[in-house]
């Protein structure tokens, strides 16, 4: 694999980490403005969201250099399993949310990295 394509699916995977930052805060915000504050309920979030955020991080880094398109997503299925484990059946709505965002951010960075390999291969061999 070209040292570009490399680079390319690098830069991709770093913009979705940037990306699921931003995400997350605009749903902690969407979610306190429409239901409250999290300890309206008497549950707090704690360090949940950091731990979350640092799996979706390893998770991602480890699918990145995963060679196999079936492999990664039988990664990014277990991830998201554990995710669901971890927060049913106290807290089905983060559950839901925390599923939904880093399954979501994975597929997004899975097909952005492989339409920047496309776009790079063809500019590659038009160069050629």
């Amino acid at each position: 694999m070209p040292l570009r394509k490399v680079i390319g699916g690098l830069i991709v995977y770093l913009l979705v980490g940037a990306l699921y930052v931003f995400v997350h805060d605009f749903g902690v915000g969407f979610y306190k403005a429409h239901m409250g504050d999290f300890m309206d309920r008497g549950v707090g979030i704690g360090i949940t969201a950091e731990l979350t955020f640092y799996f979706f991080i390893v998770v991602n880094a480890a699918v990145f250099f995963i060679p196999g398109f079936l492999a990664k997503l039988v990664s990014i299925a277990l991830m998201v399993g554990v995710i669901m484990l971890y927060f049913m059946p106290d807290n089905p709505v983060r559950a839901m949310a925390y599923s939904a965002l880093t399954s979501g951010m994975s597929l997004l960075a899975l097909s952005v990295r492989w339409m920047v390999e496309r776009q790079i291969s063809r500019r590659w061999q038009e160069a050629s």
